[in-house]
């Protein structure tokens, strides 16, 4: 392996990394504040047209972070659907904050 590819794999797992709050925010608070489901569908489509890129020039760093990117995004949608409209602790104290704030 060369040193570009370790750090397009180094990259992938900041990727990785990177999904992990909202995911575990998602499943641990059942809390879909904030979360746009059709961006999220979006960002999925766009990575399996990036993935199917991936896999056609035989990329291998482009095709892991592809995957990253499909599995977390689907995660995603599935949860914040499954929590739709349901809002923690934490994210109704800074509504009822910004709400305060305004009046």
């Amino acid at each position: 392996m060369n040193l570009p590819e370790i750090l397009g794999f180094v990259g992938t797992g900041l990727v990785a990394v990177a999904y992990i709050p909202q995911i575990r925010h998602l499943i641990k608070e059942h809390c879909s504040a904030g979360i746009s489901v059709k961006a999220y569908v979006l960002w999925f489509m766009a990575s399996v047209f990036f993935f199917i890129h991936a896999a056609m020039i035989i990329d291998a760093v482009f095709i892991g972070v592809q995957l990253v990117n499909l599995a977390a995004t689907c995660i995603i949608v599935i949860y914040a659907r499954r929590y739709e409209k349901q809002i923690c602790q934490t994210h109704l104290a800074m509504v009822v904050e910004e709400q305060l704030n305004k009046g």
